[in-house]
């Protein structure tokens, strides 16, 4: 059937614009159409299956009991016989041969035997369905046989779970894809196609009266239907296929008959579509067939889309779709088929809300509310149809009188509920009633109060039931419609109020009748209350925010009413969310009291404000023990005091002070770092807050901020320079008051306040190092110079002191050692800067970085023999940054026309890497490992950069235009060094000491930068390599870029030779990467071709609108996919094979998109019949290969590491 439809859908496709993409999107729907009859079929099929399985478990069961009584010799007598139910094809079981003990297989005359099947006549529905089941026949039997010293019955293990829809749907795909052979189907599908073609160009020319076409057509599938209904009882499923496939057409006919060609008028069509539509629909109830259901509902709503004339006369439409969904309403009264609701459902609001986004205006009101309200009712309707139909099914309800038990039954029984019957209809009902009726004052309000009232009453109705989570969503329906009234109907402020009080009542009383979907519901209400009060927040003129200060109260003192009174309830009486959602009431309650203040107050008062109130919840948290109030404390008056930073403005005018808020901001600085200061030490003095590690984190921040706050508070009234003697003395305040308090924080603050005092003096630096240029001034005698060096020197010397010192004196993490580290770095900046900079002011822009070079270099081989002389291993550490700082130098220099040697460059880079790899000898000892591999690695990629620049340049002398030479530039020596590095044999030092670093961890980045090389020289060069002409293959670039990839590929094995021993499955990676670039390679050779010989402009767009490129690239592609198709034959690799059935998938759909769509042409025909023969060669030798056996003996020995490399 799915090929029928697949077929059907290509044909109408190409009939309504006569184009291969609508062609292909109408086979696609048609297929997945199919693909969902499919899917209904097995969906009854399993359900049948299931049947049929409980019912022989059942006769199992039973069959053990009798037999257990016949081995006791003693016969129970049923106390109430079951009435023999009508025996449709009874089996005489044969019974297991036993040698001992001997049994008698006769049976009482009270035992009847078991019958093997059963049917079950039909009853009427009962009118109590709502109602709890009594007591069913199973557990009778289990009274019955209670008595009976029985062997204990053991659990038959669980089904193993079945695939998923994923799962499914990937062996689906490829159960069609794989099922045969795929080469022959692509070949069949392209003939259809071109056979379908041809026959349509011939019968343009043919004389035959279009009424016989159609009649012919007509008569075909009343053929089909009439086979399908002769073989329903034979071949069920093929007669489903055949039964659909006639209403297709049929469909397909009435529409073609209006459509195309003046056969029929709009009415008669839309008669005739609704006859099909009720004939199908007869055909699937009587069949139970949901597919034929499905079709038919299809067919029904696209009916009148289909015959429209554009007239818009909606009573009409919408009456017709209330025989269409009385039709689905009846079918729901015998059927739970969900399918088919859907169906209705979406067709129904969807084709209505099209309507109403077209045609309606506010006077079409009272002829569209009575349909959107008889709408709502019928799908209200049709959800508690299915409702009742799946709990027919039931019989194991609890006992009557027991809600918690019947609940609990009801939500695990919860598939009885149609989540999207259930919540569709109110939400989209009313999501079209509030545009109807929003032109209307308090008409939306209303609507949604009626709403409510309706699912209120529905769930008054259904609380005493089985259903009763039915009734409990229901009920929580009609609460949220009638909550959502409220805003409908006022405004955000009174909505805010309202909410937040009736979520504080909702979660009173849910805690006092234990009822967590209503405290979950009122917590819901409450954050929708939040929001609504958040939306009207402004900006305000007289205070920082504008907005409701009742309404902030009102919310601040429900959320916390509602933290009360869950932090007061029993643990049992609350779930875990609950529990957890504590702190976030508490925050959000304190949260919307604090929005008091900006609603009073500006930025100053706000601030004030915030770090007062913070030390009031800071008082009551620790009264209450709450942590959460803590943190909110903490939190707030960190807000405040960055509020109070952000509106800071700068002096203006002669003011000697650094801010402009004068004594009022010293006072509101210092209030509000004294507030910071004095919760800090009120929290320090608890044990809880002692106790808890994330607590002291806070106070160690808000003693930090309220430190800065008043260190900054003098900046009001003082200048720099004389702010940085108080922060001195306030620095070794702090100091003090730290160790006091063992505040490790605050006393690294005190730290950095001296030095940031220090560092205010600075303020005048660039007047005491000068413009960098040399007017005035004479080279190495200058402050300038002399300043930076001197502090390098004095720092040096410092480092040196205290790395000389034995005994090594901690104060918590900060350790002379450590200070001496951080002065070496600190000495080491100051002296490059010194240098640098007097290089920059006095020496030839051409040779600045030579000299820097040089310098680098001298001042390398000073430290190098330092820290030999001395011992000293941070000083050998420091002079690994030569190769850093070289590097530096080279990007600062680096033009598009750089000569490395130019300039006695080739003197500077010769001592730059003399002086690296000597130094790395000789201080190899005292290096660390992880340095001394680092610095090795630089320092040959520096070396390789520096070289390649200098070959590249040799090479841009062959050509003066742009061409290949100058990529070549960059690829000859990294192949080379890859390629030399993947040789097993030994080489000299220094890659004899350090293989790892270059064999492995400087070859890798170097690899990964060649092989994006590979791509874009591949991409966009056109491979002119003049004065040389263009063969391809044979020309310098190509040449290079298959030797730069040979180098990559034979150093990657290598390097996962040695340094993992798993080629096999790494090695795959570095395949799959190779293959992936030549593919590109000869791609873009392809391109290049034609550039150099057809003289197609080297522009994307051009080549790929050349029908010559796209015919050698449908070749060369089938010819690749040919190899691989071949080659994981041959090798046994389904995944080879795999790869090249894809490309042939791609080629085949370029084929339709690209070539098909240029009429006419040699190179179309061409790229046709290469491929093809190339199909036929593929689907001849080179078949799917069989799968590898995987088991494996351990005791194998394992494969060679080269295994594999070679395919």
């Amino acid at each position: 059937m799915q090929w029928i439809l697949t077929l059907l859908g290509l044909a109408i496709g190409w009939v309504v614009d006569e184009s291969f993409a609508d062609a292909l999107i109408g086979a696609l729907v048609g297929l997945g159409i199919a693909q969902a009859f499919r899917l209904g079929r097995l969906g009854v099929q399993a359900a049948k299956q299931q049947i049929l399985l409980q019912e022989a478990q059942q006769s199992l069961l039973t069959l053990e009991a009798r037999l257990a009584v016949l081995e006791r010799g003693k016969v129970a007598e049923p106390s109430d016989p079951a009435p023999v139910p009508e025996v449709v094809a009874p089996q005489a079981a044969k019974p297991a041969t036993r040698t001992e003990p001997e049994l008698v297989w006769e049976l009482p005359s009270d035992l009847e035997p078991a019958p093997a099947m059963v049917t079950q006549a039909s009853q009427p529905l009962p009118d109590d369905i709502w109602k709890p089941a009594p007591e069913t026949s199973s557990r009778r039997a289990e009274r019955d046989f209670a008595p009976l010293p029985l062997e204990p019955v053991i659990a038959e293990p669980a089904a193993p779970r079945g695939p998923n829809l994923f799962d499914r749907a990937i062996i689906g795909a490829r159960n069609w894809l794989f099922g045969g052979n795929t080469v022959l189907r692509v070949g069949v599908v392209l003939l259809f196609l071109g056979l379908a073609f041809l026959l349509r160009y011939a019968t343009e020319g043919m004389v035959v009266p279009i009424e016989l076409r159609y009649a012919g057509v007509a008569a075909s599938a009343l053929g089909l239907l009439g086979l399908g209904w002769w073989l329903r009882q034979r071949n069920s499923n093929y007669a489903l296929m055949l039964q659909g496939t006639g209403i297709a057409v049929l469909y397909l006919t009435v529409f073609a008959a209006m459509r195309l060609h003046p056969l029929l008028d709009s009415k008669a069509a839309l008669g005739l579509l609704v006859a099909v539509t009720v004939f199908s629909a007869i055909l699937a109830i009587t069949q139970n067939a949901l597919g034929l259901a499905a079709a038919a509902a299809l067919g029904g709503f696209a009916a009148p889309i289909l015959t429209s004339t554009g007239s818009g006369n909606h009573v009409a439409l919408f009456s017709y779709f209330i025989l269409l969904n009385a039709g689905i309403l009846a079918i729901a009264w015998f059927k739970a088929w969900r399918l088919l609701n859907l169906i209705g459902f979406v067709g129904t609001f969807g084709i209505g809300f099209a309507w109403g986004m077209r045609s309606y205006t506010p006077e079409l009101l009272w002829s569209t509310e009575p349909f959107l309200i008889l709408f709502f009712l019928i799908y209200l309707v049709i959800g508690l149809l299915f409702t009742r139909r799946k709990l027919l099914e039931m019989n194991d309800a609890p006992e009557e009188g027991s809600r918690d038990a019947l609940l609990r039954w009801s939500a695990r029984k919860g598939d009885y509920v149609d989540g999207t019957m259930l919540f569709a209809p109110p939400l989209v009902g009313f999501g079209l009633q509030f545009p109807l009726v929003q032109h209307l004052e308090f008409a939306a309000a209303f609507s949604a109060l009626a709403l409510g009232m309706i699912y209120m009453g529905l769930a008054r109705l259904l609380m005493g039931g089985r259903a009763l989570l039915l009734a409990e969503t229901c009920l929580a329906l009609g609460v949220i419609f009638s909550s959502l009234a409220i805003p409908l109907g006022l405004d955000a402020r009174w909505t805010a109020a309202a909410w937040a009080v009736e979520g504080a009542g909702i979660f009173w009383l849910g805690l006092r009748q234990q009822r967590p979907f209503a405290r979950a519901f009122a917590l819901l209400l409450q954050l929708g209350s939040a929001l609504a009060f958040l939306s009207e927040l402004r900006s305000g003129e007289s205070s920082l925010l504008d907005g409701s200060p009742l309404g902030a109260l009102m919310l601040g003192g429900a959320l916390l009413f509602t933290f009360y009174q869950l932090r007061k309830a029993a643990p049992e009486h609350t779930a875990a969310w609950e529990r957890q959602g504590l702190p976030v009431l508490a925050v959000l309650g304190l949260s919307f009291l604090y929005l008091l203040a900006p609603l009073f107050f500006f930025t100053h008062g706000t601030a004030i404000a915030w770090a007062l109130a913070g030390l009031a919840t800071l008082f009551v948290g620790l009264r209450l023990q709450s942590r959460s109030f803590l943190f909110t404390a903490f939190a707030v008056q960190l807000l405040g005091g960055a509020l109070f930073l952000l509106r800071l403005q700068g002096a203006e005018g002669d003011s000697a002070a650094v801010f402009s808020a004068g004594w009022s901001g010293l006072l509101s600085a210092s209030l509000i770092g004294l507030a910071l200061i004095g919760g800090m030490l009120l929290a320090a003095r608890d044990d809880m807050v002692r106790n808890d590690v994330r607590l002291l984190r806070g106070l160690s921040v808000v003693l930090l901020a309220g430190l800065v706050l008043i260190n900054l508070a003098v900046l009001f009234v003082l200048p720099w320079q004389t702010a940085s003697g108080v922060w001195a003395a306030s620095g070794l305040l702090i100091i003090w008051l730290s160790l006091y308090l063992k505040q490790r924080v605050s006393f690294v603050f005190g730290l950095l306040l001296q030095l940031l005092g220090g560092a205010s003096f600075l303020m005048a630096g660039p007047a005491l190092l000068g413009p960098l240029n040399a007017e005035g001034l004479r080279p190495l005698a200058h402050s300038g110079f002399w300043t930076p060096l001197v502090l390098g020197l004095a720092a040096l010397v410092g480092a040196w002191r205290l790395q000389r010192a034995h005994a090594a004196q901690e104060l918590d993490a900060l350790s002379l050692q450590r200070l001496s580290e951080l002065l070496l770095i600190w000495g080491a900046g100051w002296w490059a800067l010194a240098w640098v900079s007097e290089v920059l002011r006095f020496a030839p822009e051409n040779l600045q970085g030579s000299l820097l070079l040089l310098v680098a270099a001298i001042s390398v081989v000073v430290w190098s023999l330092l820290s030999l002389r001395l011992k000293w291993p941070a000083l050998g550490l420091l002079c690994t940054l030569l190769i850093p700082a070289a590097g530096c130098v080279l990007v600062a220099t680096w033009h598009s026309h750089y000569h490395p040697a130019a300039n006695f460059g080739w003197l500077a880079w010769l001592a730059v890497f003399a002086v690296h790899f000597l130094s790395l000898k000789r201080l190899a000892p005292m290096l660390p490992a992880p340095a001394r591999s680092t610095a090795h690695v630089l320092g040959c990629w520096l070396l390789m950069a520096v070289l390649m620049l200098e070959l590249r340049y040799g090479l841009l002398l062959l050509s003066e235009q742009y061409n290949a030479w100058r990529w070549l530039g960059w690829a000859i020596l990294p192949g080379l060094y890859l390629v030399l590095m993947a040789t097993p044999r030994t080489l000299p030092w220094p890659v004899s000491a350090q293989p790892r670093e270059y064999r492995v961890y400087a070859a890798a980045p170097m690899a990964l930068l060649m092989l994006g090389w590979f791509w874009l020289t591949n991409t966009f060069s056109d491979g002119n390599s003049e004065p040389l002409p263009y063969v391809p293959l044979l020309n310098p670039l190509e040449l290079g870029l298959l030797f730069a990839l040979f180098g990559i590929y034979v150093w990657a094995r290598n390097a996962v030779e040695q340094s993992t021993n798993g080629w096999n499955r790494v090695g795959h990676i570095a395949q799959l990467i190779a293959g992936v670039s030549l593919f590109a390679f000869f791609t873009a050779l392809v391109m290049r071709t034609a550039h150099q010989w057809m003289g197609v402009p080297y522009a994307l767009d051009a080549l790929l609108e050349s029908m010559f490129v796209q015919a050698g690239l449908s070749i060369v592609w089938t010819l690749i996919a040919l190899g691989l198709m071949i080659g994981g034959h041959l090798r046994h690799r389904r995944e080879v094979w795999l790869i090249g059935a894809a490309l042939i998938a791609v080629v085949v759909a370029k084929l339709f998109f690209v070539e098909l769509s240029n009429r006419g042409g040699l190179a179309r025909i061409v790229s046709f019949i290469g491929v093809g023969v190339l199909l036929l060669v593929v689907g001849y030798f080179a078949p799917l290969p069989p799968k590898r056996p995987e088991t494996v003996a351990q005791d194998e020995p394992p494969m060679p590491v080269s295994e594999g490399v070679s395919s």
